[in-house]
């Protein structure tokens, strides 16, 4: 018995060891796109609320609470959809129909105007996706600045 307890035990710290190299390693895709990843704002004390993107900025703010790296994925997606798509969808309508769920469907009708739909909807599709893909999308929509080869003379 005691030592199923210690199994169990230590299981528990690897797979939050796990998520937050995750997480690390999506900051570090938004950092290298000139994202500002701020982990405490004023906004952070309501209830409800567990990360937002500051419009119009390159700065996510992901609360201390809840699943950070699912909402830095969200909030995050905004800022590219913002910044790096200019409002263009990445994932058409049909798609994120197919993948979103009742519940999401339902909020979004409940919490959302109709022209905010299509946004919400794909953030919340992406920030879903495992972080492989993500990071492939991110990397899609906002390229990284590379510096330009020295030309020989």
């Amino acid at each position: 018995m005691r030592a199923t307890l210690l199994g169990v035990a230590t299981l528990q710290p690897l797979g939050a060891h796990a998520r937050g190299d995750k997480l690390q390693e999506a900051i570090a895709a938004f950092e290298q796109r000139g994202f500002v990843i701020r982990r405490e704002h004023p906004r952070c004390a309501e209830p409800q609320l567990f990360g937002l993107y500051v419009r119009g900025r390159r700065e996510v703010v992901v609360c201390p609470k809840g699943n950070q790296l699912e909402t830095l994925l969200h909030e995050g997606w905004h800022g590219v959809q913002s910044l790096c798509l200019r409002g263009a969808p990445l994932v058409g309508s049909d798609a994120l129909l197919r993948q979103l769920g009742r519940r999401d469907r339902r909020e979004l009708q409940l919490l959302y105007r109709p022209d905010q739909w299509q946004r919400e909807a794909e953030a919340r599709v992406m920030a879903r996706e495992p972080l492989g893909r993500y990071l492939e999308a991110l990397n899609r929509a906002c390229a990284v600045p590379t510096s330009q080869p020295a030309q020989a003379e």
